[in-house]
């Protein structure tokens, strides 16, 4: 009786002509199974050589501008949001080969970056560094692993200071909002306050107390740490889109709360307690407090919109970015 070979018919007409049978899949430990990962490893040290400088001066704004100090947070976050959306939506690592288009795109955003460089313009030379990261990821992955990619990019726009001027145009109506609010609130809550300009006058029974609100209290800190931390929240949590977008621009206002309590806290602090020393410790507890508070605003909003619309909560989910099923 004849007996005939076993043919797998999953197996290609070269794997099965070939005497050594069909190709066994590459071992996860050669670079045949990751062939991404030698350009990945030398565009990202050549990214971190030829920025550097611009490292070295965001370190240095985050350790002395209280504005600006959640941004040691910002690159791990970023980095946590990519791998959350790697590890949801699956890539094939094996099936991309960069177009020559795509790395002279890159060169042109490193261009772009030389020319600011030239001109001295400082801030826009270092946020170079999202559009470069950008140029990196679609190098790497084209567009399938850039649109995983995109949000964890987006979110290192928290890493960067304002500008100048617009820090300016920023902090100074935050300022004078927060010297009404806590006049209102302080008012409404019995006691004796006027405002003069930036500086809070209030009636206490050791005598007339004087509050400023001073450039470092307007609230933009606050701000700014509570935008990223909801950023960061909208998205690494499943919700509908028009959830995401209440709950981005619900930021501004709970920052103005957090920071108006900190303020009435403080005065209030001032109506009882008597001594430098103990004003002190109540303006550094109080703004302890502003970040646990503006955080218990958050959660609650999220729990009062989740029983509100609780019917929503069933949709069909689609990854931010539109990339597919979850595998």
């Amino acid at each position: 009786m004849a007996h005939f070979p076993l043919v797998n018919p999953q197996a290609s007409p070269a794997d099965r002509n070939s005497p050594r049978g069909p190709s066994a899949p590459p071992s996860p430990f050669t670079l045949q199974a990751w062939p991404w990962l030698p350009a990945a490893i030398v565009g990202t040290l050549l990214m971190a050589w030829a920025y550097a400088p611009n490292f070295r001066h965001l370190i240095f704004v985050w350790n002395t501008e209280p504005n600006y100090s959640h941004g040691f947070l910002v690159v791990p976050i970023a980095i946590m949001i990519l791998w959350r959306r790697l590890s949801d939506w699956s890539y094939d690592w094996t099936s991309f080969r960069a177009p020559v288009w795509s790395w002279a795109l890159l060169g042109a955003c490193l261009l772009g970056r030389a020319v600011a460089y030239e001109w001295s313009m400082q801030w826009v030379e270092t946020v170079s560094i999202l559009p470069v990261a950008a140029c990196l990821v679609f190098a790497l992955g084209g567009r399938p692993l850039l649109a995983r990619a995109w949000p964890a990019i987006a979110f290192l726009v928290f890493m960067f200071p304002l500008p100048t001027s617009m820090n300016s145009l920023v902090s100074l109506p935050l300022q004078r909002i927060a010297t009404l609010g806590s006049c209102f609130v302080m008012q409404l809550s019995g006691l004796w306050v006027v405002a003069e300009g930036n500086v809070i006058t209030l009636g206490t029974p050791h005598g007339p107390k004087q509050l400023e609100v001073a450039m470092a209290c307007n609230g933009l800190s606050m701000l700014m740490t509570l935008a990223a931390t909801v950023t960061a929240t909208v998205i690494l949590i499943d919700m509908p889109v028009w959830k995401r977008i209440v709950i981005l621009l619900s930021a501004f206002p709970i920052a103005l709360i957090s920071n108006v309590s900190r303020i009435v806290a403080t005065g209030w602090c001032y109506y009882y307690i008597e001594g430098a020393r103990a004003k002190e410790l109540a303006h550094d507890w109080s703004g302890y407090l502003m970040m646990p508070l503006a955080l218990v605003l958050v959660g609650l909003e999220i729990w009062l919109l989740s029983w509100l619309f609780e019917a929503d909560e069933g949709y069909a989910r689609k990854p931010m970015g539109l990339v597919g099923p979850r595998s």
